[in-house]
Order: structure tokens, then C-alpha cells, then sequence
């Protein structure tokens, strides 16, 4: 893969970017649905779409599949070529849906599938507004603690806040930087299987990821099957919408098991991905033969579990940067207190201390 994929992929896949970009995701899987439910070519509808396109980038990757449609490819091998515009586990689910001959339910699928994943994540945000708050009062507020250890005249009041202030915002968005930013970077080295992997050991961050790919699996496993899926294809599907490079490296491995003659709890088992309760719950479904209801009410539970389990991770965030600030203004407050009492002590070591 090159580094131009990989930097695409990596912007699909960061979590700030695929927030923002999700209502046109919808937006777009609703209207293609309307233009193929209305009977129209899938050119045309290509073409219609591209020229209310939110943006130049979608407009040219939209005016691409339209072309490589007419040139005789089919709709899930155009829209695999722009990988930066459109995630895998749906593409995946319109390219069976396109051979299946059941494009237009499939679509109106994808997009009650993309809207419940919106919602997780709005769910998410809103929940993380009191750690927001909390780094927000230590970005701001904090500086006003050594202001008055600080201080010598009136009129320096206002100094002494602005300058701690600056100091705190600089060291804040140093750290938000690199949070930020690091996603693209590993992607430019190509250590993303490598840094996934480490994710996945971390103590604290470990749970947060597991709930959340856990989450995203149950979901894509559901819709996959209630399409009608072979058990095969819903896995990838499922391994795909984790966004997880780690996991997807282990679906030769899976699919291998599963085409061995494993069912498909043993299967999803051997990603180590479920707890064992999880798995208890699937393996009676797919006995029972209702797996569609059980992984629609999986992924009910699983989405209070990453929400509970977001929370959590963006608290860590949040402290993080909170304790940097803590700690910086206290060693500014300290070296208020006690830089006086070391210059005396100086003074008095090297026989310079006055009468």
C-alpha cells in the first residue's frame, strides 16, 4: 500500500475526521438509495450525485466511480479504488448486495446502520462534555492559582494571568497536537498493525478499545447477516467495520477456520474479541437460528458498553492533560515559595548574607 493510501485510510479512520464526515456518509448512501429505489442507472445516479457533491474531493471521487461503472466495472470494484471516500464494510456490503441483486434494500440498510453508529457517537461526545469542562477549568482557571503568590503590584495582576494563561494553552494544544497528529504519523511509517497491537496491551487503554471494536463487530456482523450474507463474507464485513488493522490481519487465519468447518461463534472466538459471555450468547443463536434478533440485541448492550467504555478513555485524555497543567502550575508555585528561602539559604552558605 502506498504512503498516499495509507495517510487516506488514516484520515477515514481518525476519529475527529470520521465524526465530521459522517452525515455527508449518510447523506450519500441516503440518496443513492432514492436514485436506485426511483429505477435509475447506476451512471447516471453517479452523475447526479457528483454534481451536488459537498466538497471537490467527493465531487472527483464520485465522477471516478461514475466512470469506472460505465467502463464496465461493478459498483463495489469502483468504489474499492477510493478507499480515502468510503470505509470498507460498506463497500464490502454494496458490492454483495450489487451481486445479490438486492441493492436497493441493502442500501437503506447501510444507511439506518451508519445513522445508529452516528448516534453512538453523538452519545459518546455528549458524555464527554464533563471532562471537557474539567480540562477547560484547568486550562483556564488554573493560572489564576499562582497569580497571587506572584504578584507585586495591582497592575501586574493582569500580566501574571495572561502569561500563565498563554503558558497553559501552549502546553494544551502541544499535547491535543500529538494525539492528534499521531495517527498520521504511524500511518506515514507503516507501524499500524504494530501500534494497533500495542493498543490492544495497554492497562488503561486497552478496555475502552476492546468495547468500542467489539461494539463496531456486533453491528457490522448484524447487519451482514440480516442482508443475507454467506458466514464468510458477514465475518470479513464484521472484522472491516472495527476499523482495527490488527484484526483485520488476523481474517486469513479466521477464514481459514471458519471454511475448515468451525461455526462461527469458534470463528469469532479465535479473534479474542467477545467475552466469554458474549460468546455464550452468540453460539445459542446461531443453535437456535436466531442470530438476527440476538445481534441486534448484542449490539444494544455493547453500544452502552463503548459508550461507558469512551467516557472512560476520554477521561484519561482528560486527566492527562489536566495532570501536565496541575503539575506545571504547582512546581510555578513552588519555586514562588521556596526560591526565596534557597537564595537566603545561598546567601547564607556563601557568607554574603547582610546583618
Amino acid at each position: 500500500m502506498s504512503l498516499e493510501e495509507r495517510l487516506g485510510r488514516a484520515w477515514l479512520r481518525h476519529p475527529v475526521v470520521a465524526f465530521f464526515r459522517h452525515r455527508r456518509l449518510i447523506t450519500f448512501y441516503a440518496q443513492l438509495h432514492a436514485l436506485i429505489r426511483a429505477g435509475i442507472a447506476l451512471p447516471t445516479a453517479f452523475t447526479q450525485l457528483t454534481q451536488y457533491a459537498p466538497d471537490a474531493t467527493m465531487a472527483k471521487g464520485l465522477a471516478a466511480v461514475a466512470r469506472d461503472v460505465r467502463g464496465g466495472d461493478t459498483l463495489g470494484d469502483a468504489m474499492r479504488k477510493h478507499g480515502s471516500l468510503f470505509d470498507d464494510a460498506n463497500v464490502e456490503l454494496i458490492a454483495f448486495a450489487e451481486e445479490a441483486g438486492r441493492l436497493e434494500p441493502i442500501c437503506a440498510s447501510v444507511v439506518s446502520h451508519l445513522e445508529k453508529v452516528q448516534a453512538q457517537r453523538w452519545q459518546a461526545v455528549l458524555g464527554a462534555l464533563w471532562p471537557m469542562y474539567l480540562g477547560a477549568g484547568f486550562v483556564f482557571v488554573g493560572p489564576l492559582l499562582g497569580v497571587a503568590q506572584q504578584v507585586k503590584t495591582a497592575s501586574s495582576v493582569g500580566a501574571l494571568y495572561l502569561s500563565g494563561l498563554f503558558s497553559s494553552l501552549g502546553t494544551a494544544a502541544l499535547l491535543l497536537t500529538v494525539v492528534l497528529v499521531a495517527p498520521f504519523f504511524i500511518a506515514a511509517i507503516g507501524k499500524e498493525v504494530a501500534w494497533d497491537r500495542l493498543k490492544w496491551r495497554l492497562p488503561l487503554v486497552s478496555a475502552p478499545m476492546r468495547q468500542l471494536a467489539a461494539s463496531r463487530f456486533v453491528l457490522g456482523l448484524g447487519l451482514a447477516t440480516a442482508s443475507g450474507m454467506e458466514a464468510v463474507r458477514s465475518l470479513r464485513l464484521a472484522v472491516k467495520a472495527t476499523s482495527s488493522p490488527s484484526l483485520q490481519g488476523e481474517l486469513p487465519r479466521v477464514e481459514a477456520k471458519l471454511r475448515g468447518g468451525s461455526t462461527l461463534t469458534e470463528a469469532v472466538g479465535a479473534l479474542d474479541l467477545l467475552d466469554r459471555s458474549s460468546l455464550g450468547t452468540l453460539a445459542v443463536a446461531e443453535t437456535t437460528g436466531t442470530l438476527d434478533e440476538t445481534l441486534e440485541r448484542m449490539s444494544r448492550e455493547l453500544q452502552e458498553s463503548s459508550l461507558r467504555a469512551t467516557r472512560l478513555l476520554i477521561l484519561l485524555v482528560t486527566a492527562l492533560v489536566a495532570g501536565v497543567l496541575l503539575v506545571k502550575i504547582v512546581s510555578g508555585m513552588l519555586g514562588v515559595l521556596f526560591g526565596p528561602v534557597k537564595q537566603l539559604y545561598d546567601a547564607a552558605g556563601s557568607g554574603n548574607l547582610d546583618g
